[in-house]
């Protein structure tokens, strides 16, 4: 649909935005296993081994499917994969209520693995198709956007825990209702992938007005199409009219070339403050394929994303076993549903944490840039240092209080880590190739807290054999897993630490060339391009 008016952008982005919020929330269910999964495995008989590597499977689908939904979200875009995510997501909850009910014959541990797999692989589809859009429709606040969507990814579990609080957690000491939540989640995932498929659309910008060359040097190799989506400007009301351009050192005609969208040559925005204060040195580079792959500040953030993610993944998916085993050992007389309304609960706060780390990183991040210039590599270091502190709190809890606190900080250092690393992505490598860029980047999480979760069920089910939680006070019988995600996250802080050094040498060397060259005549345009 051709779209020439500023108002008519604008309304297309307000729905393609409510259809990317949608998308996230179906794509929040993977994180659900905590709430149905210590049901389904009493029923089934699985051990915690076992229910970890069922749990974990979700992660799999989610994150090792991420590189192809992400080639896919930016060559085809985000109908086609909402219209799989609504299938897979309807058929893998599914299937796993009504092997919960016994209706569906039990397939083995590994056959519930692969209804997992399925789930996640679902909610990558329709994830990758919210966040590519974003980052695609949004320039001057794309931190604050990018991070409202991955908010209802966070939001999507403390929502959903507590409709199974309300609805699905039985009464009177009974047992919690798991088929009906199963078959909640997956009419869930239909109706919303659907609706998302509908509204999610790429909307372009106006032209730009003004334009400025990169200095020959300057380590920012965007590439027009790139820049030039990047730096079109609103103002000017309709789509395609051509303005003149202004280079220093360029004659007129191919300044005013320069402006089409055919034109190949990078060019670089400013703030229209003027002078080499207003110039961003932390500029993208459009990276893509083997050329991010081999890049060594991207590989240096793909480890941050390993070590500090995992330890996310790995107690979202483990807390549902932890509190049952602080509550059955603190209490004389248990009962099955006050202990699934605790587990809601610590999902409930994991999730709010989530959503309020994944929205605020992106605000804070803008006016850190804007006000204080902090850089956002310096910003990283503080993201990861919330992971390793959120790890030492729930190393020493000894009580459900106390794992609160920790819950919170776990969900809030994990919002901060999904808020944020996508958007450096898009900011450091450009988003012509952001969906690839980003599925490559977090691919490998699922490693590392699968690395975690079969720790901790080692641990687990060697100090409690015949599974008497009464054996275990105070989480003695799994504190040793807790003190390798305490070192795991700090491996994370180091590789955040040698990450912000690399990045502040290229600024340096940025700020040396530009201010090497004479750009007097130099026109600046009303906004950044890295944000």
């Amino acid at each position: 649909m051709a779209t020439t008016t500023r108002s008519e952008r604008h309304w297309q982005r307000s729905v393609s935005m409510l259809g990317a919020c949608l998308a996230t929330t179906t794509a929040g269910t993977v994180y659900l296993f905590s709430t149905y999964g210590p049901a389904l495995s009493r029923q089934l008989h699985l051990s915690s081994t076992q229910s970890n590597l069922v749990a974990i499977s979700a992660n799999y689908g989610l994150l090792l499917s991420g590189p192809l939904f992400g080639w896919l979200a930016d060559t085809l875009g985000p109908r086609i994969l909402c219209a799989f995510a609504a299938v897979g997501s309807f058929s893998a909850f599914s299937a796993l209520a009504y092997t919960y009910s016994g209706d569906l014959a039990f397939p083995g541990w590994v056959g519930l693995a692969g209804y997992m797999v399925l789930v996640g692989v679902s909610c990558q589809a329709v994830n990758m198709s919210a966040i590519t859009v974003t980052t695609r429709n949004f320039k001057e606040n794309r931190g604050a956007a990018v991070s409202l969507c991955v908010a209802f990814f966070g939001l999507s579990p403390f929502v959903l825990s507590h409709v199974n609080s309300w609805f699905f957690a039985g009464s009177n000491g009974g047992p919690p209702d798991v088929f009906g939540f199963l078959k909640f989640l997956a009419m869930l995932g239909l109706v919303t992938s659907l609706l998302a498929a509908v509204s999610l659309s790429v909307v372009g910008f106006g032209p730009s007005r003004y334009r400025r060359d990169i200095p020959h040097g300057f380590i920012a190799d965007g590439s027009a199409d790139s820049i030039l989506e990047e730096s079109m400007d609103e103002e000017s009301g309709l789509v395609g009219q051509a303005q003149p351009g202004y280079s220093a050192g360029a004659n007129s005609a191919t300044d005013a070339g320069a402006n089409s969208a055919t034109d190949s040559a990078p060019a670089i925005a400013a703030n229209a403050g003027g002078g080499p204060g207003a110039v961003d040195y932390d500029t993208a580079r459009d990276l893509g394929g083997k050329s991010y792959i081999g890049d060594h500040e991207a590989q240096l953030l793909a480890l941050v994303l390993f070590f500090c993610a995992g330890v996310g993944v790995f107690y979202n998916n483990n807390v549902g076993t932890i509190v049952t085993t602080l509550y059955h050992s603190s209490v004389a007389h248990p009962d099955a549903s006050t202990a699934q309304r605790l587990i809601n609960r610590h999902v409930g706060a994991i999730s709010m944490g989530s959503f309020i780390g994944r929205l605020s990183i992106g605000i804070i991040t803008d006016l850190c840039k804007r006000i204080w210039h902090v850089p956002r590599s310096g910003i990283l270091v503080g993201v990861v240092s919330s992971t390793v502190i959120s790890q030492l709190v729930i190393l020493n809890a000894r009580n459900l209080e106390v794992l609160l606190v920790g819950s919170v900080l776990t969900g809030v250092s994990y919002g901060f880590i999904f808020g944020f690393v996508p958007l450096l992505v898009s900011v450091w490598f450009g988003t012509r190739h952001f969906g690839s860029n980003w599925g490559m980047t977090s691919l490998f999480i699922g490693f590392s807290g699968q690395g975690l979760g079969a720790f901790f069920g080692f641990v687990y089910d060697r100090n409690l054999p015949d599974q008497d939680l009464s054996k275990c006070p105070g989480g003695v019988c799994y504190r040793s897993a807790f003190l390798l995600s305490t070192l795991v996250a700090a491996c994370g802080w180091v590789a955040a630490v040698v990450l912000a050094g690399r990045r502040a040498r290229r600024r340096r060397e940025n700020r040396r060339v530009w201010e090497a060259e004479e750009y007097d005549r130099a026109r600046y345009v009303p906004f950044r391009l890295a944000e």
